[in-house]
């Protein structure tokens, strides 16, 4: 019975739940909060897959041996099977896992060598100091954005203007582009970002969905633009978003920047209560099936398997 609960528990959290949670609003007031809770919907998810993996076997075995039956060469081949199925799913993801950070950081490596080669030196201190281990860099460009590099273990990580945005924001709409950026770099956003990318690789196309990479990516950038707002003020971060927003960038993409932009103009923030909620909600993810399911299931699995 417990593979059958674990098997239906990450069916509705690799489907139903990110629709809905992908659609919420609230989320947008507490994007800290809202992250964790994506991300405890992830490892509920996994974790759900890999239980339902050890689980099957051991049900199976129940419902088609005599009690006296269960050992000697039905109960190894269960074990077998169980070991083999959740490894499946374990050296999956972390195999995609793996494959994209390695690739991921052989690329930011060439880009960060390539905006060093490409940046225009006589602008590049025109912004003025920046937090350590930070560099920026000005790129020719007649279209403003901004965007940054995340370094590595002895290098510093890259914010990365064009010459249109130096052009066209006031001091402090750069200063406060420049806060967001920092703020990625600063609490490694590119990691959480990873960490859904190749969930979203890993998952069978049957149940694989890009609403939870993409709430993702936004929470992300509602965070950092509240950074800006932390430092800057909100004018400075909203009428810099406006400006990027007619600079002529895609449909989808301006259709994100001018959400952000009218969320810090309607000032929202989402109140304590609802952060501590959040995290709440995110911890039972985890917590309540261990205890209700799998906990459970343990007790009765391991006595099967000579486990006292």
């Amino acid at each position: 019975m417990a593979s059958v609960w674990l098997t239906g528990l990450a069916l509705v959290l690799a489907g139903p739940v990110p629709a809905l949670l992908a659609r919420a609003r609230w989320t947008r007031a507490v994007p800290r909060a809202a992250i964790v809770l994506w991300q405890a919907v992830a490892v509920a998810a996994v974790l759900a897959a890999v239980g339902s993996a050890l689980a099957a076997p051991e049900a199976l075995l129940r419902v088609l041996t005599h009690p006296q039956d269960r050992t000697g060469v039905p109960l190894v081949i269960a074990v077998g099977v169980a070991a083999l199925l959740a490894s499946l799913i374990v050296v999956r993801l972390l195999g995609v896992l793996v494959l994209l950070a390695v690739r991921t950081r052989v690329r930011r490596a060439r880009h960060r060598d390539m905006v060093d080669l490409l940046a225009r030196a006589e602008q590049n201190l025109a912004v003025g100091s920046l937090r350590s281990g930070t560099v920026l860099r000005v790129l020719d460009g007649a279209v403003p954005f901004a965007y940054c590099v995340p370094g590595r273990v002895g290098r510093e990580g890259r914010v990365v203007v064009t010459g249109a945005t130096l052009d066209t924001l006031c001091p402090d709409e750069l200063s406060a582009v420049i806060a967001h950026e920092q703020a990625h770099l600063a609490a490694r956003h590119d990691l959480v970002r990873e960490g859904f990318t190749a969930l979203h690789q890993a998952f069978p196309v049957v149940v694989r969905s890009r609403e939870a990479r993409d709430a993702v990516a936004l929470l992300l950038e509602m965070l950092a633009d509240d950074a800006g707002r932390r430092t800057h003020g909100d004018t400075a971060m909203a009428g810099a978003l406006d400006a990027f927003a007619s600079s002529g960038a895609s449909v989808d993409a301006n259709d994100e920047v001018l959400m952000r932009r009218d969320r810090i103009r309607a000032h929202v923030r989402g109140g304590r209560a609802l952060a501590v909620g959040t995290y709440l909600a995110a911890v039972a993810l985890v917590v309540v099936p261990t205890v209700t399911i799998v906990i459970p299931w343990l007790g009765e699995a391991l006595p099967v398997v000579g486990v006292r």
